[in-house]
C-alpha cells in the first residue's frame, strides 16, 4: 500500500466567508484507479508538522484548483510538503495549480494566457519514455513558457500555442502536469499509468 498525502484548496464559502479545506471528489475516484492510498493534509502547518511525525507517505500530490499566487495557509503547507519532499527524497507530483506551485518555488515565474480555461488541447513532447500527441483537459488561466520555468526544471511537453504541459526536475522525483487527469468522463489509463508508475 502506498500512502500519498494530497494538499486541498481553502476556500470562503457563505456569507460568514467560513474557510473550508475542499477537494473535487473525482480526484479521490480517480487516485482509486491508481492503487493508491490518499491521505488529505489540512490547510493547517502546525497540524502538517504533527502528521509529518506520525506517517512517512510514499508520494506527495499538491492538488489542482485556485490562484497560486495567493500566500495564504494553503502556500505554507504546500511549501513545506515540497520542502519535504526534496529534504526526503520522496517523489511529488504538481497537478494543474500544483505544477505552477512547484515551477514558482524553482524561483519561475507565471503569466496569464488564454484560451486554457475549459479547453481542449493536444500536448506535445516525451513524458515517462513515451512520445506524446494527447488530447488535454485544460482549466488554467496561468501558464508557464519555458524563458520563465524555474531552475532545475526541464520541459517534457508543450501544447501548440508553446505553454509548457508537463515538466520534470532534472535532480529529484518531482513533476508537474498542467491538464486535470480527474475531468475526464472515463479516465484514461495513460494518466492512471503514468502517475502509477510516477510513485
Amino acid at each position: 500500500m502506498k500512502i500519498i498525502f494530497i494538499s486541498q484548496r481553502l476556500d470562503k464559502f457563505g456569507k460568514h466567508k467560513e474557510l473550508r479545506d475542499n477537494i473535487d471528489t473525482r480526484f479521490s475516484f480517480f487516485l482509486k484507479k491508481t492503487g493508491l492510498t490518499p491521505i488529505l493534509i489540512p490547510n493547517n502547518s502546525n497540524q502538517l508538522r504533527l502528521i509529518f511525525k506520525k506517517i512517512k507517505p510514499n508520494g506527495i500530490i499538491l492538488s489542482p484548483g485556485g490562484n497560486p499566487k495567493i500566500k495564504d495557509e494553503r502556500h505554507k503547507v504546500e511549501n513545506m510538503l515540497i520542502n519535504y519532499s526534496k529534504k526526503n527524497s520522496i517523489p511529488l507530483l504538481g497537478i494543474c495549480r500544483g505544477a505552477q506551485v512547484i515551477n514558482l518555488f524553482f524561483g519561475g515565474k507565471i503569466k496569464k494566457i488564454n484560451n486554457h480555461v475549459r479547453k481542449n488541447h493536444y500536448i506535445f513532447g516525451k513524458i515517462i519514455n513515451n512520445k506524446v500527441k494527447l488530447k488535454s483537459k485544460c482549466f488554467h488561466e496561468y501558464g508557464i513558457k519555458e524563458n520563465i520555468l524555474g531552475k532545475n526544471l526541464k520541459v517534457l511537453a508543450f501544447s501548440k500555442d508553446g505553454s509548457i504541459e508537463c515538466f520534470k526536475h532534472y535532480k529529484k522525483k518531482i513533476m508537474g502536469i498542467m491538464w486535470h487527469p480527474e475531468r475526464f468522463k472515463n479516465f484514461r489509463k495513460f494518466e492512471i499509468n503514468l502517475i502509477k508508475n510516477f510513485f
